[in-house]
């Protein structure tokens, strides 16, 4: 996993960025579709990829280099507009190659753009459920682009019928003021993951329906598939219920029954379950089924009344 991240969020733009700038295409048509293409690639990194690590603020950095480039190659009287086209066959070859990429990583771009827009369906508000600090969506909009929990929708696959609630759920990550959620490189403790041990608050008034704890938190990248929510808490908030899940083993402190208001402690968010490193998992859906917990009728979530999508960070102030 760690090879793919560096390949394709480091190794890939780079290599396009120093293209674009030691090997600018002959001809003004040739050079425009060079240009098109790499700006194509990092507008759909850009928007449709996690950037939890790299960090956030990577694709900044490509973005100030892109426009560096581009300006210096105006200013140096690129393109040259006596020809429209005067690139080489295989520099021609790789430019097509790399405007099919560049297609495809606009349709990305496409997808996650959409997935800004609040869906059609019923939506419920809730407060922030973490304490002071800054934090990272990691799954979160209306489109499979930017939300995997959007496959769990599919009718044709049963297994996803009990889970089917979870579908317009939130992934969340704690970060350092640096933008990092790790210290190392994919260690395999989850101690040494930023989010791990973060206090975990109700973010609606009700009571506490159901909670499973007992579940050990995974190394990782390990997932443990028989028990998918791991430690959770669910609760019910009048007119929906809201699960929490992948809460630190032997953390929780409210029991089922209890009443809960907003901002009382809850426990530690840690990594137990279908969580390869810690993160919170957060969902609405009408009904608690007894024999599948997640398979009730999903609800869109705004925090605060924002719709929270994949790399939009939250703070909160102290």
């Amino acid at each position: 996993m760690l090879l793919l991240f560096f390949s394709t969020q480091i190794l890939l733009p780079l290599c396009l960025l120093a293209w674009l700038a030691f090997a600018p295409a002959a001809g003004w048509l040739a050079w425009g579709l060079q240009l098109l293409a790499v700006a194509a690639v990092l507008l759909g990194m850009s928007t449709a990829m996690l950037w939890a690590m790299p960090p956030y603020w990577t694709p900044y950095l490509y973005w100030m280099l892109f426009f560096f480039i581009v300006t210096w190659q105006l200013l140096a009287g690129l393109p040259d507009t006596g020809q429209w086209w005067a690139a080489g066959t295989i520099h021609s070859l790789f430019l097509l190659a790399l405007f099919g990429l560049g297609s495809v990583a606009a349709y990305l771009a496409y997808g996650a753009l959409a997935g800004r827009q609040v869906p059609e369906i019923a939506v419920v508000d809730i407060d922030f459920p973490f304490p002071a600090g800054r934090y990272l969506v990691a799954h979160g909009g209306s489109t499979v682009t930017v939300n995997g929990h959007l496959q769990t929708l599919n009718p044709g696959v049963e297994r996803y019928q009990n889970y089917r609630g979870q579908s317009r759920a939130l992934d969340i990550f704690r970060i350092s003021r640096t933008g990092f959620n790790v210290r190392g490189l994919r260690p395999r403790e989850p101690e040494r993951y930023t989010s791990f041990g973060t206090a975990l608050v109700a973010p609606c008034p009700g009571h506490v329906a159901k909670v499973v704890d007992g579940v050990p938190d995974n190394p990782v990248p390990e997932m443990n598939r028989e028990h998918m929510a791991g430690n959770f808490v669910a609760i019910n908030c009048g007119e929906f219920y809201l699960i929490m899940a992948h809460f630190r083993q032997g953390s929780i402190q409210v029991e089922e029954g209890q009443t809960v208001a907003t901002g009382d402690f809850l426990g530690e968010l840690g990594n137990s379950g279908n969580s390869s490193e810690p993160h919170l998992h957060i969902h609405a859906q009408r009904g608690l089924p007894e024999e599948a917990p997640l398979s009730g009728e999903p609800l869109a979530l705004t925090i605060n009344g924002r719709f929270p999508v994949r790399n939009q960070r939250i703070t909160v102030p102290e």
